[in-house]
């Protein structure tokens, strides 16, 4: 009685655990794709600023974009770790990085 109480609960756990995983997953890659878009914007503002020879104008834009870059690829990290998914995950690091020195270059 107490080992089919034990695999009761343990299996109810497992779909209350696989269940918070895809929420978490969904709410990362909402993040994600907001953020990007928004740091695509702001690239494309710098871009413009910096071709005008608006220097302060772009590193600000630029600034900004870098800032939703970074969250935006912290938020694809979580999601893929929530997927269980550790693959290309080095490459995505990698781009956080570049989101990092782009953001300091300025």
């Amino acid at each position: 009685m107490a080992i089919i109480l034990l695999l009761i609960i343990i299996i109810s756990q497992s779909h209350i655990a696989l269940a918070d995983s895809e929420k978490n997953f969904s709410k990362y890659m909402q993040i994600w794709n907001e953020k990007k878009d928004l740091a695509s914007q702001y690239l494309e503002e710098a871009e413009k600023a910096f071709k005008s020879g608006d220097e302060l104008s772009g590193c600000v834009a630029q600034q900004k974009a870098a800032e939703f870059g970074i969250d935006a690829t912290n938020s694809l990290i979580k999601a893929m770790k929530a997927n269980g998914s550790n693959n290309g995950i080095e490459n995505i690091e990698s781009g956080l990085r570049k989101w990092e020195e782009l953001k300091d270059f300025c």
